[in-house]
């Protein structure tokens, strides 16, 4: 890549950056930078990904989306044939796919097409899926609300007055109304469980590093998932079988697989031997019931336990008292994380450095741009950040860490005696659209304790209140996904209708 740089750009450049240089040293100063820059090996050469071949790719805007649930429909075809042949799959618009635009709901990306295939996306493809749409999210993936999105609101099929939630509620809409077999979504406090269960399909947000963040557009980068939404628990582990395991494109998940208890593959497997009622254990999570809490959601979560009790399932009281205090914790980490990256103009830092040599560019000029508009919450939530990292130089940030260390492992002792753990997936009913910027309940308050932990946790739609769907939630062990969706597909037998 070429360099070039002028002795009054030089000065300029300082000036940017706070840096004071005198005009009589600019000369010399200029000479020492060229030399030094000259010097540099290309970092090109190893950290761009290589562009995607998208012949046989093709796009266009959606003609029918009552729902606004699709930003672009498309046809990839598959790569080869495999175990999601046949199957027709929908991908958040904030996760890459070459030659096809990406917006991720914000005009930050407007006109950025990627020039190379998330890690997912590719596997996807390996295993037969053909990709046939994009679907809408909330801008850049950072609210719940279905409302914050340069594209419209997300609305849900049970009632279009109200909202399908966030952020992967194009996601869930697709996934519900059948505009595709399997969707794919990104989860950060509960982004694919809370779509899941307002629209009434399965939504799992696997543990931490399973499933490789390389193509995905950065949120809160320690928090962020990659989920899955479906109709059936068998598509949704074939799914998962696709597209789980190791990428050294991606930091998070090497991390992952240095863990003692890592382990993945084998979910569809798994199926066709999954324990019966009466050998499992279910812990019902305490602080996730009570107040707060939808009655009603309350009483059919209750409900469809009892039945489960009534058929040979042991049911333990798991009590986790300062439960509470995880939402400043994770509010604090998600701020300080998205202004973090903001401030880097969306450098891919933590994820090894492989980018899109187009993604970070498009970023930063976007941003600079005079007519550049950001939205409302999305910006609220970025400013808030930078007072926190600004306050105190950061150090609110690394307390928070290490207190999410000390929460995790004391929430997964609590796990020791059950095999996974029970709440409602949301509290209350999906608000209606222009209720949404104020729901009245703590939209995150069951989801956001598997994104903190880096659990696996799964949304089972549990029924309906009032016609609008709920649903049930189960939070696994770590790489436990296996049994977790063994434990899904049984709930299922035992909601009570």
């Amino acid at each position: 890549m070429e360099f070039n740089l002028t002795p009054s750009e030089l000065i300029q450049l300082g000036s940017k950056f706070g840096i004071s240089v005198d005009p009589i040293d600019v000369e010399h100063l200029h000479k020492d930078v060229m030399d030094n820059i000259q010097k540099l090996e290309d970092p090109y050469a190893t950290s761009v990904l290589s562009p995607t071949n998208i012949e046989n790719r093709s796009w266009q805007l959606p003609k029918k989306d009552p729902y606004n649930a699709i930003t672009v429909s498309c046809l990839i075809p598959p790569s080869s044939q495999g175990t999601l042949s046949n199957l027709t799959v929908g991908i958040k618009d904030a996760i890459s796919i070459a030659g096809i635009p990406m917006r991720a709901g914000s005009e930050i990306f407007s006109n950025f097409i990627p020039t190379s295939d998330a890690t997912m996306v590719t596997r996807l493809l390996s295993a037969g899926a053909t990709i046939t749409a994009k679907t809408t999210l909330d801008e850049l993936a950072a609210s719940p609300r279905s409302t914050t999105s340069v594209d419209g609101p997300i609305l849900n099929p049970h009632d279009p007055t109200r909202v399908a939630g966030g952020s992967s509620g194009g996601s869930a809409v697709a996934t519900a109304t059948g505009v595709v077999d399997i969707a794919i979504g990104t989860d950060t406090g509960g982004s694919v469980r809370g779509p899941a269960a307002f629209c009434g399909v399965l939504g799992i947000k696997p543990t931490y590093g399973l499933i490789s963040l390389n193509g995905v557009v950065e949120n809160t980068y320690t928090l962020d998932h990659v989920g899955i939404f479906s109709t059936t628990v068998e598509n949704m582990a074939l799914c998962l079988d696709a597209i789980a395991g190791k990428d050294q494109k991606d930091p998070a998940s090497m991390q992952a697989v240095g863990k003692d208890d890592y382990k993945f593959g084998g979910y569809m497997d798994s199926l066709q031997n999954q324990p019966s009622v009466d050998q499992i254990t279910f812990g019902l999570l305490e602080e996730g019931f009570g107040e707060g809490v939808h009655a009603e959601i309350e009483s059919q979560t209750r409900k469809t336990i009892d039945n489960l009790s009534d058929a040979g399932a042991s049911i333990k009281s798991i009590s986790i008292p300062k439960l509470a205090e995880h939402k400043a914790l994770k509010d604090h980490i998600s701020y300080a994380e998205t202004a973090v990256h903001w401030r880097a103009r969306g450098a891919p830092y933590r994820k090894g450095g492989s980018a899109d040599p187009f993604y970070q560019s498009n970023f930063t000029h976007r941003a600079q741009e005079e007519d550049f508009k950001l939205g409302r919450y999305y910006k609220s939530k970025l400013l808030t950040g930078c007072y926190l990292l600004d306050e105190n130089n950061g150090q609110s940030y690394t307390y928070s860490q290490a207190a999410r260390s000390q929460f995790t492992i004391n929430f997964e002792n609590s796990m020791n005696t059950v095999d996974v753990l029970v709440t409602p997936t949301m509290v209350g009913l999906p608000p209606r659209v222009e209720d949404a910027s104020d729901p009245g309940f703590d939209t995150g308050r069951n989801t956001r304790i598997a994104n903190l932990t880096g659990l696996p946790a799964i949304s089972i739609p549990n029924g309906t209140i009032d016609g609008l769907p709920i649903g049930i939630q189960l939070i696994g062990k770590s790489f436990d996904e296996a049994k977790l969706l063994c434990y899904a597909n049984t709930v299922q037998d035992f909601v009570s209708e």
